[in-house]
């Protein structure tokens, strides 16, 4: 019987949940979320993917650099430990990258 006089009081009040694509939602400052990579700023070392303890990114022939961002637990070693002044890889705030189709969260994210 408590059950059912619970479920009544809160069928009339609001969710306490937030209405998430309707309500935008503001991460808090110290956040990490997508990678975002600079190439122009990259010396090549290579600390990024050694320290990356999943191995989320990967260099390839060519300067080509893959990031898993599947993979990735956003750790932040791989920006810690980039000794480029500017850093070449920052992970920011951005979180808003779900998808259907896993090619598209694993693609290469470089901003110039």
């Amino acid at each position: 019987m408590k059950i059912e006089i619970e479920a009544i009081k809160n069928f009339f009040k609001r969710p306490f949940t937030r209405r998430y694509p309707k309500v935008r939602v503001i991460p808090f400052p110290r956040f990490l979320g997508r990678i975002h990579y600079f190439p122009k700023r990259c010396i090549g070392c290579r600390l990024c993917e050694k320290y990356c303890p999943v191995g989320a990114i990967k260099f390839h022939k060519k300067g080509k650099i893959d990031f898993d961002q599947g993979l990735c637990i956003f750790c932040k070693l791989c920006e810690d430990n980039c000794p480029a002044k500017p850093k070449a890889i920052k992970l920011s705030n951005d979180f808003e990258y779900a998808d259907k189709n896993k090619k598209k969260v694993s693609k290469n994210v470089v901003d110039e």
